[in-house]
């Protein structure tokens, strides 16, 4: 296996450990842990890749950052009873900077179909 190739396994082996461990705290707003983590099969859903680029520009936002966002690695939906949660690996750069190289991060929309709204409630950094 190529260095490349096992730097990559080793993230994205880190990525899933935290993804198990990383969210298991309950929200206040109504999107609790009620069933199961299902894997995306489609990552390049137009949708999904909206969710995804929003928790860029929304952690942009709020820690004043200047990531740019430039693909899923890894994503998981679950159904709830007020909207949905979503869980990513997303490879970002900062902007400015050589694009080619990203960092990866996990975050966690959750979208509320009840008001058709979305909110970042997580953006945590893996191999910074």
């Amino acid at each position: 296996m190529a260095l490349g190739q096992y730097q990559f396994f080793l993230l994205l082996s880190a990525a899933l450990l935290l993804l198990t461990g990383v969210f298991a705290d309950g929200e206040s707003d109504g999107s609790a842990d009620t069933g199961d983590w299902t894997p995306i099969k489609n990552l390049k859903n137009p949708h999904v890749h909206e969710l995804a680029e929003y928790a860029v520009t929304a952690y942009n936002y709020q820690a004043r950052k200047h990531l740019k966002f430039h693909s899923i690695v890894y994503g998981e939906i679950k159904w709830l009873p007020r909207g949905t949660n979503y869980r990513f690996v997303i490879a970002a750069a900062i902007d400015g900077e050589n694009l080619t190289i990203t960092n990866s991060y996990i975050a966690r929309v959750f979208e509320n179909i009840e008001v058709g709204d979305k909110t970042l409630q997580a953006f945590t950094p893996i191999n910074e």
